[in-house]
């Protein structure tokens, strides 16, 4: 079994776990909002590369791990000569402050930009957009949107990303 380290593949590459809290599997589609080709267990630790977001999908582009404590063997996705997609609002990443270090969403992707949330404890957030070495994101609770360095992001479902 396979249990996926948090390195980000290219610049425009994330990794990210599954966060559906909508009580059932959490749909993989052909396309954005196209037919669904798999069923991806919630509650199964998996984790994999995403890329290429289109409004709100995110196209699946790397393998896709389990974590090794749950009865599942890594799989492949089949049944589509289109791709894979998931749609942001059921995948996610933790921020690694695991020093209580103040994090900062910001108004644009930029050190300088304007703060517009601060935090020292470790959110979930979900990402919309890639720009560079910035993610753009949103909190789990859906109450605030910014900008925030790659750095700070663990997708690792698992374990912390230290």
């Amino acid at each position: 079994m396979m249990m996926a380290i948090s390195v980000m593949v290219n610049a425009q590459s994330l990794s990210v776990y599954i966060s559906d809290n909508s009580g059932s599997a959490t749909n993989v589609r052909n396309a954005p909002k196209g037919k669904v080709v798999a069923k991806l267990n919630a509650n199964s630790g998996i984790m994999f590369d995403v890329e290429s977001p289109r409004n709100g999908w995110w196209k699946i582009s790397g393998g896709v791990y389990t974590d090794p404590d749950k009865d599942m063997d890594d799989f492949r996705l089949k049944g589509s000569t289109t791709g894979y997609w998931v749609h942001y609002s059921v995948i996610g990443f933790s921020t690694s402050n695991y020093g209580g270090q103040t994090l900062h969403l910001r108004q644009s992707p930029s050190g300088k930009a304007r703060s517009v949330y601060s935090f020292k404890t470790e959110l979930l957030l979900r990402p919309l957009e890639v720009k560079g070495n910035w993610v753009k994101v949103v909190t789990g609770d859906g109450k605030h949107t910014g900008w925030i360095e790659k750095e700070w992001l663990c997708g690792n479902s698992v374990t912390n990303c230290c």
